[in-house]
């Protein structure tokens, strides 16, 4: 029979009943469901007595169908995601960026018209007309992939591709071991599959290349099923797991096959000592055991030359020790990323010869000794070089790296004990170079060189020794593709208009910048982040940043602000500082409209009035409120029924009265109350005693205290409390940050 679909039911060869059930039912849904299509049907009504179809395919027997009838069923069980070019695509896929406006419903092809042989994503053996290969990946698919789903139909498949659609919630089928004699190769990534990876897959005895990952962490592997697998998949060749939970399998049950090229283990909850054994496969192209917990270290003597190996990322583990000689004599390597681990002692840069290495990235260890630029110029091909977060030291001549090293993109050297020096001459600098962190590098001034950088995306200069005003011709770095700037803990005094308008996020806290709010940082249209706190600004706050739709996230604190806060200020707010101001005015209602906001710190100011009970709708997100030392007066507002995340109140230093709101023993996770110097009155409430996280409290009611606050270390935002006449800070993390 050819793939061709039937165009009549008459005409196809039917061998019972049952087929003819099938293919009627098949038939008489695609007609239903499909508008503007041409589907002839003359059965007698008769054939609709009998079990239907849906009910046959519920049941563990097959029905055997044509090839194009099976696909059709297929198409039929799914839809389309009803995302045009446009749209927000959901987060789980990178279709979008690969292919751009062919990113399309896949299945549009498949209909009866045409040879299924010409169908989108299907792949046929011409010489016999079978359906070898079914690539539907990217093809804007949604629905539940069934366990007698209608692909089992197709004896002779070789290759099966559902990568990133949306499958959530589906099983791996059991009866994908269906296809042990014929498929080699499976890819089942990013489609949202959940539960335990069947036993039967370990008879697809024939694989060459298995995918599973980028399953949101809900497939899990069991360790019998794991070892199984690498037993029967001699032909192996690739595998990725990750984000499929393993975290049942022991290191040593990594039995690699020999022919295996790529092994990705990444994001598996792995943990133990790493494996001496597993860089013993000669024929290995990539390893990435990343995003782990192993423990240990590499092995300082290999026993075959990793000849092919071009990828290594043993990044985001626990693994310490000295770095081999062997890892940086590898002359195919292009990757190689030890990042965020507790590797120590000098790097074996005196042996250098990585000629193909593209990126490598050490960041974040407690590698030690003198390095200069010399010693990666040999390295030509270099796009990324990540050295932060060492103890390395040594000066650096930052325009000469950045002119021999053409083709770099990305350059890491913050938080080491470098000295980063500049002739301020105008070198040739990659046009392409991206990313730049200085932070901590001892730098005096803006290299010129910067001006170069036309898609700079990220510039980290905070920590350094700059003084003075910013030159003009910084506010043009990177033009529309600058993202984040990072310029604080300086000594910078002025700035120049910023024309960055695709900038998200501007950090310039903790300078010397004295006067007016720039008018230039409203027109940053994209801006998410704003922190200018810590300086010596002044005047009101500007109503344009009410029109700051985007801004996620603004401090203003520890300056000379007065006035009042702008009235339409973002609702998307998730934090807001404007502590230690000269702010006056009542509590703002805008304020009560922020359903994102985190934390807020109004504290040191001006503002008076009483508490609007409004600010009981904040409650279900906000970990942090202080308006400490104002002239709040009135009552606690009885509205903390939702403070499931509330961590910190601090009410210090205003004239408030009455009684403590019964409605705060619903805050469990509460660690810091601080309600002193107000006016308060009554007993003290035994319910206080319920909150267990409670590690700081000052004068419940007056002329009572309670013991002092554990301290909490980190990169967070804080908040201050006073505790038995000691001022002290709360934190609360609020922002990731990438070790590069």
């Amino acid at each position: 029979m050819t793939c061709r679909a039937s165009k009549n039911l008459e005409s196809t060869h039917m061998h019972d009943i049952a087929r003819l059930v099938s293919i009627f039912s098949l038939y008489y849904q695609l007609a239903s469901c499909t508008a503007g299509s041409y589907y002839p049907i003359h059965v007698p009504c008769c054939l609709l007595v009998g079990r239907t179809f849906a009910e046959m395919m519920s049941t563990n027997s097959y029905i055997f169908l044509d090839k194009s009838e099976a696909l059709l069923l297929f198409k039929h069980n799914l839809s389309s995601i009803n995302y045009s070019f446009d749209d927000t695509l959901p987060e789980f896929t990178p279709c979008k960026d690969w292919l751009g406006s062919s990113y399309y419903p896949l299945m549009l092809s498949w209909n009866t018209s045409t040879d299924c042989c010409n169908w989108d994503g299907v792949t046929c053996d011409y010489s016999t007309g079978d359906v070898i290969g079914i690539d539907v990946s990217c093809g804007m698919l949604q629905g539940t992939i069934h366990p007698n789903t209608s692909l089992f139909n197709l004896p002779h498949l070789q290759i099966l591709n559902l990568t990133y659609n949306d499958f959530i919630d589906s099983k791996i089928p059991r009866e994908i071991g269906r296809f042990s004699n014929t498929l080699t190769h499976l890819d089942l990534s990013g489609c949202g599959f959940s539960g335990q990876v069947p036993p039967d897959i370990t008879l697809l005895h024939k694989l060459v290349s298995l995918d599973l990952s980028f399953n949101y962490g809900s497939l899990m592997l069991g360790p019998h099923v794991f070892i199984n697998m690498f037993q029967n998949f001699t032909n192996l060749e690739e595998i990725s797991l990750e984000q499929v939970n393993i975290s049942s399998v022991l290191p040593t049950s990594l039995n690699i096959s020999s022919s295996l090229k790529l092994l990705y283990l990444n994001y598996t909850e792995l943990q133990g000592i790493l494996p001496h054994y597993i860089f013993n496969i000669h024929s290995l192209e990539g390893l990435d055991l990343s995003l782990n917990s192993f423990t240990g270290n590499i092995p300082l003597d290999i026993s075959v030359n990793l000849t092919h190996l071009t990828y290594l990322d043993l990044s985001d583990n626990q693994l310490n020790g000295t770095l081999p000689s062997w890892l940086f004599t590898s002359p195919s390597l292009e990757y190689l990323s030890l990042r965020s681990n507790m590797f120590s002692r000098n790097l074996p840069f005196g042996s250098l010869a990585l000629p193909s290495l593209k990126e490598l990235h050490l960041g974040g260890n407690q590698l030690t000794g003198q390095i200069d630029v010399q010693t990666f110029l040999q390295l030509t091909n270099l796009t990324f070089l990540g050295l932060s977060n060492n103890n390395f030291s040594g000066e650096w001549e930052l325009d000469t790296l950045l002119s021999r090293l053409t083709n770099l993109e990305v350059l890491g050297l913050s938080y080491n004990s470098l000295s980063v020096k500049t002739k301020n001459a105008n070198h040739y600098v990659n046009p392409g170079f991206r990313e730049l962190y200085l932070a901590s590098c001892k730098l005096k001034v803006f290299p010129n060189s910067f001006q170069a950088m036309r898609k700079l995306e990220w510039l980290d200069l905070s920590r350094n020794e700059i003084h003075g005003q910013i030159p003009h011709w910084v506010g043009k770095i990177g033009g529309n593709e600058l993202q984040r700037l990072t310029l604080s803990h300086n000594f910078i005094t002025g700035l120049p208009q910023f024309q960055w308008y695709g900038l998200e996020e501007l950090y310039l806290q903790s300078n010397l910048i004295q006067g007016p709010f720039p008018p230039s940082i409203c027109n940053l249209s994209n801006l998410r982040r704003l922190d200018m706190s810590n300086n010596s600004f002044g005047g009101v706050i500007p109503e344009c940043v009410g029109s700051m739709s985007t801004l996620s996230m603004i401090d203003l604190g520890t300056n000379n602000f007065h006035g009042t806060i702008p009235k339409n200020i973002s609702s998307s707010l998730s934090v807001l500082n404007v502590k230690s101001n000269k702010i006056e005015g009542s509590f703002p209602p805008s304020v009560c409209n922020m359903s994102y906001l985190r934390s807020l710190d109004m504290s040191n100011n001006s503002f008076g009035g009483v508490i609007p009970e409004c600010v009981g709708s904040m409650m279900i997100r906000l970990s942090m409120i202080n308006l400490g030392t104002n002239n709040f007066h009135g009552t606690i507002p009885d509205v903390f029924n939702e403070c499931f995340l509330l961590e910190g109140l601090i009410l210090n230093g205003n004239q408030l009265e009455g009684e403590v709101p019964h409605s705060l023993s619903r805050c469990q996770s509460l660690k810091v109350l601080d309600l002193g110097n107000n006016k308060l009155n009554g007993a003290f409430p035994k319910w206080l005693g319920g909150l267990s996280e409670l590690q700081a409290m000052q004068n419940m009611v007056r002329n009572r205290t309670i013991p002092e606050y554990l301290s909490v270390d980190g990169n967070s935002y804080s908040m201050i409390a006073v505790v038995k006449d000691v001022q002290q800070t709360f934190t609360q993390l609020l922002v990731g940050y990438t070790i590069i």
